[in-house]
């Protein structure tokens, strides 16, 4: 056993001076996400104004983005994949220790801009708002993630789930589409909910490969994920019987749901 590990494998406290250097390292990090949401951003106005509203004169360019913007998914998850091998690679090098952190922001900076820019060729004016509004929405997820407890990350993603949800709905963009979406919804909320009741039996503790990480810490606010998953569940199927009015309202509902979480979780920082 390490010296610095319990019986149950968890860490002991860590002094002040490591204890700065963590953050530090996170603040870094989070910056690093800041700035490739950034990018990230900046490319798909760029499609949204090359190519989604592009101007008469412009027109003549629009086939070549047009065939770019088709194979750039491909490329955006081949660069995707090489980046977190490389990642990971020099990850586990024990001569020049590196967390490759830069590697994996990349990877997602990547593979966002093929995915979006794939969604503005095929849905143009419909798909692109959503696109230039999941950007932003991610780097907030990233903010959450680095400043809050990661209870609040997870209601986060369900919260954001939900409210993605009614936007695509109240769009042109349904059907088969949205039903697709309303599946992989529920199944991540629905894998949320059973890695919190597996955290919480656990003291917020996971084990992989027979080694004890703690995910959440001791005390960690379990029912909030629970009624958020619950409240974007409901808000994801209802509209399904209610029509776009609801979907309308169920945005503001869950905005309103999450902020006032924020509020709450603000407070627990304090």
């Amino acid at each position: 056993m390490k010296k610095n590990e319990t019986k149950t494998g968890r860490t002991k406290p860590v002094d002040v001076r490591t204890r700065e250097q963590m953050e530090d390292r996170a603040f870094n990090r989070m910056l690093l996400w800041l700035a490739a949401t950034v990018v990230v951003e900046v490319v798909m106005l760029l499609v949204n104004r090359f190519y989604v509203h592009a101007r008469v004169e412009e027109l003549s360019a629009l086939p070549a983005l047009y065939t770019i913007l088709g194979i750039a998914p491909i490329v955006g998850i081949v660069l995707c994949a090489l980046l977190l091998f490389w990642g990971f690679r020099i990850r586990k090098n024990d001569e020049v220790p590196q967390d490759g952190m830069i590697q994996f922001v990349l990877a997602a900076a990547f593979l966002c801009m093929g995915i979006g820019g794939y969604v503005m060729r095929t849905y143009g004016v419909v798909g692109a708002p959503v696109v230039l509004g999941v950007v932003p929405a991610l780097g907030v997820l990233m903010l959450v993630f680095y400043l809050y407890q990661k209870e609040f990350f997870g209601c986060a993603i369900a919260g954001g789930l939900g409210i993605l949800g009614m936007w695509i709905f109240r769009t042109s963009v349904r059907g088969s589409t949205y039903y697709g979406y309303l599946v992989v919804a529920l199944v991540i909320i629905a894998l949320g909910a059973v890695l919190a009741v597996s955290l919480k039996k656990k003291n917020g503790a996971i084990i992989i490969k027979g080694k004890e990480f703690d995910l959440l810490q001791p005390g960690a606010a379990y029912p909030a994920y629970y009624l958020t998953a619950v409240i974007s569940a409901v808000i994801l199927l209802a509209p399904l019987a209610l029509g776009a009015a609801m979907a309308y309202y169920a945005i503001w509902v869950m905005a309103a749901w999450l902020f006032i979480l924020a509020v709450y979780f603000t407070s627990k920082l304090m």
